[in-house]
C-alpha cells in the first residue's frame, strides 16, 4: 500500500504530459477550440453577412475556457460584436440583410449612425488585433486555428 502511494506522485506528471488531464485549463481551452473549429470554419466560409453572430456563443464559451494571458483579448473581440448585434436589434435590423450603403427605409439617421459607430468599433484595429491574437494563440498553444 505504502509503495503504490509513493508511485502516485511519478504518475501525476505523466498524466499532466500524456494526456492533459482535466485539471489543466489550457488543454481544456485547446479541446473547446478543436471541438468549435468545424462550426467556426463553416461561419468564417459563409457568404451571409449576419453570420459572425452565430459565433458569438462559441466565442462565449471559449472566452470562459481562455487562459488568463488571452482573456482580455477575446473581451475585445466578443464585446464590439455583442454591441453591434444589440444596436441592429435596437432597431429591428435583420444583420444578414443590412448594408451600409442601402440601409432599410424605415432606419432613421441616428439608428444608422449608431449601426455605422457599433460597427467601426468591430472592424477597428483593436478588435481585429485582438482576434488576430486568439487565432494566434490557438495556433501556438493548441497547435490547431480557430477555424480551417
Amino acid at each position: 500500500m505504502i509503495r503504490a502511494l509513493a508511485a502516485v506522485p511519478l504518475l501525476l506528471p505523466a498524466c499532466l504530459v500524456l494526456t492533459g488531464c482535466s485539471d489543466d485549463p489550457q488543454a481544456d481551452y485547446c479541446d473547446t477550440v478543436t471541438e468549435h473549429q468545424v462550426e467556426l470554419s463553416e461561419i468564417a466560409a459563409s457568404e451571409d453577412a449576419g453570420a459572425l453572430f452565430g459565433a458569438l456563443d462559441t466565442y462565449d464559451e471559449l472566452r470562459e475556457q481562455a487562459p488568463r494571458d488571452i482573456a482580455d483579448d477575446w473581451d475585445a473581440v466578443i464585446d464590439p460584436l455583442r454591441e453591434l448585434e444589440q444596436v441592429l436589434s435596437d432597431h429591428g435590423v435583420d444583420p444578414s440583410s443590412y448594408a451600409a450603403d442601402e440601409p432599410p427605409a424605415d432606419l432613421d439617421d441616428a439608428g444608422r449612425r449608431e449601426i455605422e459607430a457599433a460597427a467601426r468599433e468591430v472592424g477597428s484595429e483593436q478588435t481585429v488585433t485582438a482576434m488576430g491574437a486568439v487565432e494566434q494563440h490557438a495556433l501556438d498553444v493548441c497547435g490547431t486555428p480557430l477555424s480551417r
